[in-house]
């Protein structure tokens, strides 16, 4: 098997012996299949920032807070009767 860059390198020489007529036609493949490739990427969605203007900076100390809350939370949990 050919690794990556043997095979552009084959197909480099390839296109080097092709007429000028049939670069354009070369061209409009690679463009088709690229766009093709381009298609079936999946769209990356970031979520940085989405709780930005919350009210979250408005704690001075976040994780402090949130350990007491994981801590209230559980202690409710392990209290409440099944």
């Amino acid at each position: 098997m050919h690794t990556k860059a043997l095979k552009i390198t084959t197909i480099y020489k390839e296109l080097a012996m092709l007429p000028d007529e049939k670069l354009d036609e070369v061209k409009d493949f690679i463009d088709f299949i690229g766009y093709k490739f381009a298609a079936k990427k999946k769209h990356v969605v970031k979520l940085k920032g989405i709780w930005a203007g919350k009210g979250f900076e408005k704690i001075s100390n976040l994780d402090t807070e949130l350990k007491s809350i994981k801590k209230e939370l559980a202690g409710s949990i392990l209290k409440k009767k099944t």
